[in-house]
């Protein structure tokens, strides 16, 4: 049965970057259960982990967060980055249970398809599949936990996800892209990339469904970028945004520094933002 993990149960060991670059298989064993999801998409099932709370007698709509890529390429090699493989299942736990403690509601991380305990293939991100199963996974979790509407906040390629899920979905509170790579073929022409750093050209481009998020849009879509982003460029990220706004649909787009060598992680202040908003939003 679904549930959300029990932190005492979960590895203190760090997760595995071998299995990233080689994808976690689905098996007969994996199923629901607590922090474990199942979808099946095109015939193929997957599990998806996620971590997370719900304090007790706090609001419904939960913030749900999807993180960055957890691969890189090393001297023309691609590896699991030095987050990932030092990350444990009980730190995103941890992580997931302060946030949901500290602002009184629902918090949950969700795993993208073949990390952080998820079965399937990390290589594989941005292709229409791994937007299906992150699709699938949420609407299943709506249903069980009796969510009325979602509350999404990305990183990066979890930025990706938000700006794709948005234009499939209707019930979005507040959507936050974070150093989004939400026009994939523009930062391909950019970097003169003639497929996306995945390898496959088949990605799923968000600045090409506006028109859909335009039939629905979120209640709020907050895009935060770092104009000296040196992962996913300023001018990509702003791209989006404009496409949205030609097709109707309002963004308030903030520009600020964000960390590390590459000024690229604006990871805790978008969750920051979902949460403000709805703060505001409810108050």
């Amino acid at each position: 049965m679904i549930s959300f993990p029990n932190i005492a149960d979960l590895p203190t060991t760090p997760f595995s970057g071998a299995d990233v670059v080689r994808g976690v298989e689905f098996t007969t064993s994996d199923n629901d259960g607590p922090g474990r999801v199942r979808i099946e998409v095109d015939g193929r099932p997957d599990v998806l982990a996620f971590y997370g709370a719900a304090p007790e007698g706090a609001p419904d709509d939960p913030v749900i967060f999807l993180r960055g890529d957890a691969v890189e390429k090393r001297d023309g090699e691609v590896v699991a980055n030095e987050w990932y493989v030092a990350t444990t299942a009980y730190d995103v736990q941890a992580l997931a249970e302060q946030f949901s403690a500290s602002f009184h509601r629902p918090y949950v991380h969700l795993a993208r398809p073949g990390i952080l305990g998820s079965t399937g293939h990390h290589l594989d991100r941005r292709r229409p599949r791994e937007v299906a199963l992150v699709d699938a996974a949420l609407s299943r979790l709506k249903a069980h936990f009796g969510w009325r509407r979602l509350n999404l906040v990305g990183q990066s390629g979890g930025g990706h996800l938000v700006a794709a899920l948005i234009a499939r979905r209707d019930d979005i509170g507040c959507a936050v892209i974070t150093s989004g790579n939400t026009a994939v073929a523009r930062r391909n022409r950019e970097n003169g990339w003639t497929a996306d750093i995945t390898g496959h050209a088949d990605f799923l481009d968000p600045i090409d469904h506006v028109a859909e998020v335009a039939r629905h849009p979120p209640e709020k879509i907050i895009a935060l970028t770092d104009p000296l982003d040196q992962r996913v460029s300023a001018s990509v990220q702003t791209a989006y945004v404009e496409a949205l706004r030609r097709v109707g649909v309002a963004v308030e787009h903030r520009l600020l520094p964000a960390s590390g060598k590459l000024r690229h992680d604006l990871q805790l202040p978008g969750i920051l933002a979902a949460f403000a908003w709805l703060a505001s939003h409810n108050s």
